[in-house]
């Protein structure tokens, strides 16, 4: 986990995965303060805010807890940030290559999805928010600015989304961390823990990395999907009218039990492979196009010497063809079958950061350049599994 090691750094990973994932908030200090510069910063808060079409729910404005402007967070932008209001921009691993990768990085060494990312720009001692929880475990990495945080234990555990901290009531006791950010510095808050926060004496600037844990529930909604393709969950409920209904009713919730021992012991299917080669196909890199060559053009701009990249932060899962003739490669939503390469040379290319043409034309002997090699290379650029490293062409 070098991405997280890296972020969470000069703390231990062991002790933060062990006493503080999902448990309990942590403030990390860091002599670094220019750290996260390279993320986000005030000059590229104001280049998206002049150059991108930003809108609701993407850009909003919050005071006291309350949005505002949601038909047009621009038109008043400025007269309210003078009010106090904290502007914020969500999704930016979807808008800045930079927190795209390092987002991309945590989840797929977590494997559990980022759902989040995004700015919070606020003023000196105005609040955007009243005390309350998130959904999602939350690191606030502050970029500029001093921020006063309040830490509470949580009242409800592991909350899922769609529950709202505006419907229970808050904790009664004193915040069990209380801590003042500076450029650099990072806070984890589990989700559940309520919390509030207040800038200092200057403006504020930090990004929130929120990551959402997959549950139990999870696992339910898609063990839902499978059984709607089996007979006996899509057949009707009997008819319950009258004095027996309660039988009725229970041979049916009988036999909807068997059919679900069947379903998990007594079938060929092994379930919890199928669920996680599920999750696997969900997990989606943070660069998906790459062009001109996955149209199929310049695949070989230098020839044998074309170097060839693997898309980073993609599963990939690799199974032998029942003929034993090739392997399959299943990512994402797509699969493609590769005739002629066994599954150990598939493994073994996809570990790999890199490699050219050449090398890989040596690592399958007798292989013909024109006949083999180059289909080869260029189905798996045209599907996406590897790239032309264009950075070495110009």
């Amino acid at each position: 986990m070098k991405a997280l090691a890296k972020l969470i750094s000069p703390y231990e990973l062991e002790k933060f995965l062990t006493e503080n994932w999902t448990k309990k908030a942590v403030v990390i200090s860091s002599e670094e303060s220019q750290r996260f510069k390279h993320l986000f910063s005030w000059e590229k808060l104001t280049y998206l805010l002049n150059f991108y079409p930003l809108s609701y729910p993407t850009l909003e404005l919050v005071l006291n807890g309350k949005h505002l402007d949601r038909e047009d967070p621009k038109a008043n932008l400025i007269q309210r940030c003078q009010q106090g209001a904290t502007l914020i921009v969500n999704a930016l691993h979807q808008i800045i290559p930079e927190i795209a990768e390092l987002s991309s990085e945590i989840s797929h060494e977590l494997g559990h999805p980022i759902n989040n990312c995004t700015a919070f720009c606020s003023w000196p001692r105005k609040g955007g928010f009243t005390s309350h929880f998130d959904i999602l475990e939350g690191f606030i990495l502050q970029i500029d600015g001093r921020k006063e945080w309040h830490i509470f234990e949580d009242t409800i555990k592991y909350p899922l989304p769609g529950e709202r901290s505006n419907v229970f009531s808050p904790p009664d006791g004193k915040p069990y961390l209380t801590c003042v950010l500076n450029p650099g510095d990072v806070l984890y808050v589990p989700r559940g823990h309520w919390h509030y926060a207040l800038a200092l004496d200057e403006p504020s600037l930090h990004l929130s990395v929120g990551v959402i844990c997959r549950s139990g529930v999870d696992f339910l909604d898609w063990l839902v999907r499978e059984l709607r393709q089996r007979e006996a969950w899509r057949k009707s409920m009997p008819l319950m009218t009258g004095e027996d209904d309660y039988g009725v009713g229970s041979n049916y919730i009988d036999g909807l039990f068997q059919d679900l021992v069947e379903f998990f012991v007594s079938s060929d299917r092994d379930i919890a492979s199928e669920y996680i080669e599920y999750l696997a196909r969900l997990s989606m890199p943070f660069e998906k196009y790459s062009l001109p060559s996955q149209a199929g053009f310049n695949v070989f701009p230098s020839g044998i010497n074309t170097k060839f990249k693997i898309l980073k932060f993609q599963r990939f899962g690799i199974y032998e063809l029942n003929d034993g003739e090739g392997c399959r490669i299943k990512f994402g939503h797509k699969q493609i079958d590769l005739n002629g390469l066994t599954r150990s040379f598939v493994e073994d290319l996809l570990s790999r950061d890199s490699f050219t043409a050449s090398e890989f034309s040596s690592w399958l002997p007798g292989c013909d350049w024109e006949t083999d090699i180059v289909p080869l290379l260029s189905t798996l650029v045209n599907a996406g599994v590897i790239w032309v490293d264009t950075s070495l062409y110009g």
